[in-house]
């Protein structure tokens, strides 16, 4: 009895075991793909200041330690699906500090179809991803990636958005 016993015990660990290292580590993958957006937008070389799939601007706000920095995505002018930002400061230690980013860490699908808001489906008006700045006036390099309806075209848009705080 005691050797059954032992047996489904063990049967019971090694598939615990099995289980739980086939499982997808979810934070390793993001913070894989964290730091690679940050080195794929340091090392990019061109970027424009605008998108002609969708409106984007940048507002600075004064903080207790700093500077706040919004980017504002809005007004699509296509469906865009499994959106994805990232937003840096050149010369910024992002080890230590968290850049600006929307759809690398949450397990939540962000889209925006043009005219159509309803957050129940899953699709937004817009959005807002925000970063904090030592710097009272930056220039932020914001990579935006979206999919269209049937994943088939996955567009990529490198931009730079100069960014001021108005006080």
């Amino acid at each position: 009895m005691r050797s059954i016993l032992n047996r489904i015990v063990t049967v019971f660990f090694l598939v615990m075991l099995c289980g739980c290292s086939l499982i997808p580590n979810r934070t390793k993958d993001a913070n894989d793909r964290y730091f690679y957006l940050i080195e794929m937008l340091n090392e990019h070389e061109t970027f424009s200041d605008h998108s002609r799939y969708f409106s984007i601007e940048a507002e600075m706000a004064k903080i207790d330690n700093g500077y706040r920095y919004y980017i504002i995505i809005d007004e699509p002018q296509l469906a865009m699906y499994d959106i994805e930002v990232m937003a840096i400061e050149k010369d910024v230690d992002y080890s230590q500090n968290m850049a600006a980013n929307i759809g690398v860490f949450e397990d939540v699908q962000y889209n925006m179809i043009p005219n159509q808001s309803n957050v129940e489906d899953g699709y937004v008006k817009g959005l807002v991803a925000s970063g904090i700045s030592d710097s009272p006036e930056t220039t932020l390099y914001v990579y935006v990636q979206f999919k269209n309806a049937d994943y088939s075209v996955v567009h990529n848009e490198y931009l730079l958005l100069p960014c001021r705080y108005e006080g």
